[in-house]
């Protein structure tokens, strides 16, 4: 078993490792073409105080320009085989939408990836 922040952490390493992108603290300003791992979802199978898995969000950003969705369509397949390199982590959807950086809104996918802890 490992906590949420263990998981975290073991994501964080292997989303570092993308080609390419730029990994940013969430909370931290990004600059496209970017990485953000997100507030995990916490779950609860059965009796216990400890959550049995977590389902963070992963934020890959690029800029808007006319080459935005050829980017996203490049740059998930990298992040979910990087995902694939920590245990017991799946990613499970890969959602388009945008994401508000500084003053701007750019194109994004979140990427749902849980974690067995």
């Amino acid at each position: 078993m490992r906590t949420v922040t263990e998981a975290a952490a073991q994501l964080e390493a292997a989303l570092k490792s993308v080609d390419g992108l730029r990994y940013v603290q969430l909370g931290s300003d990004v600059d496209p073409p970017g990485l953000v791992l997100g507030v995990p979802q916490l779950n609860w199978e059965g009796y216990g105080s400890a959550p049995a898995t977590a389902t963070f969000p992963v934020i890959v950003v690029v800029a808007m320009d006319d080459r935005a969705l050829e980017q996203l369509w490049k740059l998930v397949t990298p992040v979910a085989t990087a995902v694939d390199t920590v245990p017991d982590a799946v990613v499970q959807t890969a959602d388009p939408g945008v994401f508000n950086a500084g003053n701007q809104d750019l194109p994004c996918y979140t990427l749902s990836v849980e974690v067995s802890l």
